[in-house]
């Protein structure tokens, strides 16, 4: 435990603790305090971490120190900032701490260059401190000093020192094999035995240590008990090799070895062996890793010599697979067929396909295909009637189903299949018309399943084929499937083939539901053909969707006797003249009289006119009108007087009006008759029966014969367009004055007042029918009458006889008439409004002056305000409308009246010279809602005078101003202050800004400032305490120093820029460095600073400043990346050193981009490995070689770069500029290229060659790009050797090719190499001619012998007798003796005369043929 505190007199301690972890229990190390190299009594550590046997201390003051965990000595000491806000530990070791300006630091220490350092002056505690930690160095330390202790003969500190070493370096063979060579000193453990020994008191011993453990004890009795003992306690590691050597002592403690060594195919052959099949699987299903066993391979050899067994495994293998197969099913299925096992793969089908899964549709077809193709159809058709398996191979199992002759089973497949994956409809059809000689019953259930086409084409299929014994079967099959199936090709089909009764059935089920014409039309024709006539006299009389006309043809032809369905057809579809002709033709006219008395007394005005129209008797028309109780009157007397025949019906009409009948035909053709007849009483009929008849045709039909009762009949409809036409047409204008009053309708008097006579009705309306008015209503619409025609000179004239004809008339004093009358007075008869003005007193003053203004009658609206309390309005008036300043001035001074020189201030105002009156006025005025008016007009003026007086005006507002409007007291105080600052008054304007006030200074003095006023605006600027804007003034005042200071007080940047730019361009650079001081610190400030500075060409200056301010407190990246851009371009030659010094200061994409631009290419590539950007560093060099590329740089870059077309593209470069480093570069990425992509892009360069090398450590893929390279570089290096050993190895290349290559060759052995593989590929014969072609008798011998082929020795013996080289083919007889034919041989030495050479080989062969027969005679 490590804990850094304070001790009693203030100083910094470190203590050291070590605490009991885990077993150990015991402590080796003392408790350790020791003191913190502090610098001064305030600090103290901050943050404490050990890591790998260091410890790190941080105190709050930047002292960074270093401990050794053992010993607490401290290694290190280093101040590293000056305060720390917060610090905490680092995982990979050292402290990390937040400074007080926001940095983040991490101390650490290289421990590796710190251990070189100690290492020579105390070697024992470097390597302490290497164990502890970790570094790459260490293992190599530990076996140098285990080399030293081995050779100084010191066994016991060589073993401490194997098991002490860290993370187990030193227990290896090596270790091992140096304690084995230790010589056993008599009486005493081998020093091996002491090692291992030890190592099982505190650990286990790895592989190699339980290897060399096993030879030692094995060779015991009791050996393999102590190797399973402590394998249980876990203090001995299994290998392979450690089971291979017990597996003869103890097969059980093998197969642990094996298990927990991961060996699993040894310890499942060994199961096997055992024949403990359950024992197999279980270590198999058990068994963890990467390890697959083939399963295939044990099903195969177990089928071989037990199939049952075999597949009672297999269920084994499928049961225990717990969601991972061994063996997927669809193989051991197979491995069963291949041996003919049809039995066993369907009992293991049919105990594996439990339920019926999507997944397992493969299985299932094969189920059904090896049943189909090798057993019984009771087999297969127990399969199907089982309904277990679903998700087969229709299609495939369907075709199978109808070779095997189930065609039903076949069909529906088939429809499964086609309902799936379409296209199988002409199956579908086949299979339908053999299994309907068969079970009919199917079809319904098929024509269910399939779709609606695909159902129409079976069913087209099979009443096409047999229509009298199909289509009742498919009647009834597409009854239950109508909703889906299209009716109209139903019907088109059964009426193509003439079989209308089971259309009949199948339309007797659509028909409530359909509403199509053909259904219904079809059904009616079904019926009849059929002799249905009950259902034909219901359709008829119920359905509304046939076809009438072919209906009443097909009635026609049929002529039933029961006449109703004709009726009905005519009845739907009013076709009466075909029904009474159908009735009067058939002598059936009773049932016209109960049609039209007792089923549709509402068609007999259709009847009548029909019988009327077929000629029938008067006397029967009458009496069937008579019958019918409830006949509709007024169809009647239209169809009769259609035709002429109305006074056949007179009396009738008469006696149904005397019933009380108000039926408006009946009346209205019963008051024409009467007008016709000029009966005496036609007026009292019309007048008693008003609204009963339609009174426009009365009225139009009584004008020729008697105006007076037209013009009764049009009135009592309120008919006004006929009334009018007809009084003007006869002259009746006192009766049409009477009937306009009586209507009061408006727009009726619009019309009239509207028309060429409206003087006759004026005058007829004046002398007649006013004076017999009572109803005062009637008036008023009239006088609105007049007033919307635009008759002024009579309503004026009534008006004023009304009003001022009589004063104590009821309308003298009414506003609204005298309203009326002014208006209509000033409308059309200007002159005398003056007049009516003076007479009446009670019109309304304000809307009768506002009509006179619009009229242009000024003088008369102010006549109308002279009213009292019009004086304001009279000044409106005068200033607005007759424009006369000088009548206002003079109403103003005789008002004197405020709100009349507000009036005449703000009119003044308007106009730039009168500017001073109109403010004089609108002082006197006290108005204080014209301020903002008053400097504006003064703003654009912008004369002295004027805003001496506006400073006058505003005293007088803000005095008036009581209402505490603080928006107004605002402006008006800011434009007060702005006024006396253009007055040049400075004295009065402190003395206003000293009093207490509410202007808006910053407004005030920005205006001043715009305007050039700026001593008025430092004044401003100073009251207000605006720091920026008074800097700015300032430094227009050219007062730099204080324009300096007050920068300082304002605090802002924007300030230091402009006090810094201004200074800048006036030459005063001191004091713009010192400005600036304040800018660089504002990161996203600094580029514009920069890029000013060095506008203005100040790059020395620039540079000085940025360096001064890398040392403030306040440095941050943009400083470090401004000064690299700067020096990118004007000191390139200083960038590098600035890089290496700053680069992880600086932002580096910014960096870069600057250094790409002045073409720093080598400043590019080194920016872009520090970011450890690795492909963009391999395009600035593959790009820019000359100035950016190193060979070690390219080589780490192509190490890490994640484009592999940069490292290939760096193999041309390499070709290119430097040959002789790229067989070091290609070694140096041999992992990440493809070698054949390397011999291609070295091939363009022609120089294989160089990197053959190379190509030797790569060959071993056996690429046929690569060897066939490399090949090539041994042809052309003649190196024929290395060329046969290339070829042995690596078989992968073009040997056509090759060897048409190497055989036109001029060295021989290169030859000789074509030719061997030749014999390789197996083209012996080849082989042999090449060998022959340059006398290499022996290879050609041999290549004979290799081809194991008579034909071939035969034809080498021959060549050889031909040439004569007998003793060639003496060897060849020897050399090929056991396939050599002897009579071809003897045959050719016979005929060549040179018995002698064959004769020892004859020998040989007779030998073996008495042997051979000798042994046959024993047997």
């Amino acid at each position: 435990m490590l804990v850094g505190g304070m001790g009693p007199d203030g100083a910094g301690r470190l203590f050291c603790v070590e605490m009991p972890t885990g077993k150990k229990q015991t402590m080796s190390l003392p408790k350790k305090v020791v003191d913190l190299p502090l610098d001064c009594p305030e600090d103290f550590p901050l943050c404490v971490n050990a890591h790998n046997g260091l410890v790190y201390v941080l105190s709050r003051y930047g002292v960074f120190s270093i401990f050794d965990v053992q010993t607490v000595t401290m290694l290190h000491r280093e101040k590293i900032s000056e305060y720390f806000f917060v610090a905490c530990p680092h995982s990979e070791g050292g402290v990390l701490g937040v400074t007080i300006e926001g940095k983040v630091l991490r101390a650490h220490i290289d421990v590796s260059g710190l251990i070189f350092n100690i290492k020579s002056s105390n070697p024992s505690f470097a390597l302490t401190l290497a164990g502890q930690t970790a570094i790459p160095e260490a293992v190599e330390m530990y076996r140098q000093h285990l080399q030293s202790l081995t050779s100084k003969g010191d066994i016991t500190g060589a073993i401490d020192l194997a098991l002490s070493a860290p993370h187990y370096c030193l227990r290896t063979i090596d270790t091992v094999k140096q304690l084995q060579g230790f010589p056993q000193i008599p009486g005493q453990s081998s020093p091996l035995m002491v090692y291992l020994n030890k190592i099982l008191e505190e650990d286990k011993l790895n592989k190699v240590e339980g290897i060399e453990l096993a030879n030692i004890v094995l060779l015991k009795q009791g050996g393999a008990a102590l190797l399973a003992e402590l394998f249980r306690k876990k203090k001995i590691e299994a290998s392979e090799e450690l089971a291979d050597k017990v597996e003869p002592l103890d097969t059980d403690l093998a197969l642990s070895f094996y298990a927990e060594a991961k060996c699993h195919t040894k310890a499942v052959q060994l199961q096997i062996q055992r024949q403990q099949f359950s024992k197999a699987l279980s270590y198999i299903t058990s068994a963890t890793g990467s390890w697959s066993p083939d399963v295939a391979e044990i099903l195969t050899k177990l089928i071989a010599t037990n199939a049952d067994g075999a597949s009672e495994f297999a269920l084994l293998v499928h049961k225990e697979a717990k969601g991972k197969l061994l063996i997927e099913p669809a193989q051991v299925v197979g491995l069963f067929l291949d041996r003919g096992c049809v039995k066993q793969a369907t009992g293991y089908l049919l105990a594996i396909l439990t339920s019926d899964r999507e997944q397992d549709a493969e299985l299932q077809t094969k189920l059904f295909e090896m049943n189909l193709l090798h057993s019984s159809a009771q087999v297969v058709e127990a399969l199907f009637t089982q309904g277990k398996f679903t998700k087969f191979d229709c299609k495939k199992i369907a075709t199978l189903c109808e070779k095997a002759g189930l065609y039903l089973r076949a069909l529906k497949l088939n429809c499964k299949s086609h309902l799936k994956e379409g296209s199988n409809m002409q199956a579908v059809e086949r299979c339908g018309v053999n299994a309907a000689q068969t079970a009919p019953q199917w079809l319904p259930e098929i024509v269910k399943i399939l779709q609606p086409e695909d159902a129409m084409s079976l069913i087209r299929a099979l009443v096409s084929g047999a229509p009298r014994l199909n289509a009742p079967i498919c009647a009834d099959a597409i009854i239950p499937q109508l909703k889906k199936l299209p009716k109209d090709e139903i019907i088109e089909l059964f009426c193509e083939f003439k079989a209308y009764a089971p259309l009949f059935s199948i339309l007797a089920k659509i028909l409530p539901d359909a509403n199509d014409e053909k259904t219904h039309t079809t059904y009616i024709e079904c019926a009849l053909k059929t002799g249905q006539t009950t259902e034909i006299e219901a359709i008829t009389r119920t359905s509304d969707h046939y076809d009438p006309t072919t209906v009443l043809t097909l009635l026609n032809e049929v002529r039933l006797s029961d006449p109703w369905p004709y009726i009905n057809v005519c009845d739907k579809h009013k076709m009466w003249e075909s029904m009474v002709g159908y009735l009067m033709g058939t002598r059936n006219l009773r049932y016209l009289d109960l049609y039209v008395t007792s089923k549709q007394p509402d068609n007999t005005p259709n009847v009548i006119g029909a019988l009327l129209d077929a000629g029938a008797d008067d006397d029967y028309i009458i009496s069937l009108i008579n019958k019918v109780h409830d006949i509709p009157i007024g169809e009647t007397i239209s169809a009769v007087e259609k035709r002429g025949k109305i006074t056949m019906i007179l009396p009738w009409m008469e006696a149904t009006i005397q019933k009380g009948s108000k039926d408006e035909v009946l009346v209205t053709t019963l008051a024409k008759q009467y007008i016709d007849n000029a009966r005496q009483n036609a007026k009292e009929f019309l007048e008693d029966h008003k609204g009963d008849y339609n009174s426009k045709e009365v009225g139009a039909y009584a004008e020729s014969k008697s105006p007076e009762l037209a013009l009764v009949a049009y009135e009592t409809g309120a008919n006004d367009e006929e009334v009018l036409r007809l009084a003007a047409d006869n002259k009746m204008y006192n009766e049409l004055a009477g009937y306009l009053l009586k209507r009061q309708d408006l727009p009726l008097w619009n019309t009239v007042l509207s028309r060429e006579d409206k003087k006759e009705i004026v005058d007829s309306l004046i002398t007649y029918a006013i004076p017999r008015v009572a109803d005062p209503t009637e008036i008023s619409v009239a006088v609105k009458a007049f007033t919307q025609a635009g008759m002024p000179g009579q309503l004026t004239a009534i008006l004023e006889k009304l009003i001022l004809g009589d004063e104590n008339s009821p309308f003298s004093q009414n506003r609204y008439l005298q309203n009326l009358l002014l208006l209509t007075v000033i409308q059309t008869e200007p002159s005398k409004a003056m007049a009516y003005i003076q007479r009446m007193d009670k019109y309304d003053i304000d809307e009768m002056a506002a009509i006179a203004l619009k009229k242009g009658l000024n003088e008369e609206a102010l006549e109308i305000y002279k009213r009292p309390g019009g004086e304001a309005k009279a000044m409106h008036v005068l200033l607005e409308t007759v424009k006369d300043i000088e009548r206002a001035k003079k109403l103003a001074e005789r008002t004197n009246s405020k709100e009349c020189w507000g009036l005449l201030g703000k009119a003044l105002l308007k106009d730039h010279n009168t500017i001073k009156e109109a403010l004089i006025s609108l002082t006197k005025a006290e108005d204080a809602t014209q301020v903002r008016e008053a400097v504006d007009a003064v703003a654009k003026s912008d004369e002295i005078t004027h805003y001496e007086a506006l400073v006058t005006f505003l005293e007088t507002s803000r005095k008036a101003a009581t209402d505490g409007n603080i928006s107004f007291l605002s402006f008006a105080d800011t434009e007060l202050a702005y006024s006396l600052a253009k007055c040049g008054n400075l004295t009065k304007l402190s003395q206003f800004l000293a009093d207490s006030n509410l202007a808006n200074l910053t407004k005030a003095g920005d205006r001043c400032y715009k305007q050039g006023l700026y001593e008025a605006a430092r004044v401003l600027f100073t009251a207000e305490h605006n720091h920026p804007k008074l800097a700015s003034t300032l430094l227009h005042l050219k007062q730099y120093l204080e324009a300096l200071d007050a920068a300082q007080k304002a605090g802002s940047i924007r300030t230091w820029k402009e006090v810094c730019f201004e200074c800048v361009n006036v030459g005063e650079l001191r004091l713009a460095q010192m400005a600036a001081q304040h800018i660089i610190v504002a990161p996203e400030e600094l580029d514009g600073l920069c890029q000013y500075f060095e506008a203005a060409g100040k790059v020395e200056e620039l540079q000085s400043l940025l360096k001064t301010g890398l040392a403030n407190e306040r440095t941050h990246i943009g400083m470090y990346t401004q000064l690299g851009l700067l020096l990118t371009r004007h000191s390139s030659e200083k960038v590098m050193d600035f890089l290496k010094m700053c680069c992880g200061k600086m932002n580096r994409v910014e960096m870069l981009r600057a250094c790409e631009v002045q073409h720093l290419w080598g400043e590019a590539r080194y920016l872009h490995t520090y970011n450890e950007a690795w492909d963009s560093a391999l395009s600035v060099m593959l790009d820019h070689p000359s100035t950016s590329w190193t060979h070690e740089v390219f080589k780490e870059s192509c190490g890490k770069a994640t484009v592999i077309d940069h490292i290939y593209s760096g193999i041309s470069l390499y070709m290119t500029c430097h040959p002789d480093l790229l067989s070091d570069f290609l070694f140096s990425i041999s992992n990440r290229v493809n070698p054949e992509r390397v011999v291609l892009a070295v091939q363009r360069h022609n120089n294989v060659g160089l990197i053959v090398e190379w190509l030797k450590t790569v060959q071993k893929i056996n690429s046929k790009t690569v060897n066939e390279a490399i090949n090539e570089v041994y042809i052309e290096e003649e190196d024929y050797e290395a060329l046969r050993d290339s070829l042995s190895s690596y078989t992968n290349f073009d040997r056509q090719n090759l060897c048409t290559s190497l055989s036109t060759h001029p060295l021989m052995e290169l030859r000789r190499v074509a030719s061997w593989i030749h014999a390789q590929s197996g083209k012996h014969s080849s082989a042999i001619e090449t060998a022959l072609e340059d006398k290499l008798y022996q290879d050609a011998i041999q290549y004979a012998l290799e081809s194991g082929d008579s034909k071939t020795v035969s034809e080498l013996l021959n060549t050889f007798m031909d040439n004569g080289l007998h003793e060639c083919f003496a060897a060849t007889l020897y050399t090929c003796y056991e396939i050599a034919e002897p009579d071809v041989a003897i045959e050719l030495a016979w005929k060549h005369k040179n018995s002698d050479i064959v004769m020892p080989y004859v020998v040989q062969v007779l030998k073996e043929l008495w042997d051979s027969r000798c042994s046959c005679k024993k047997k």
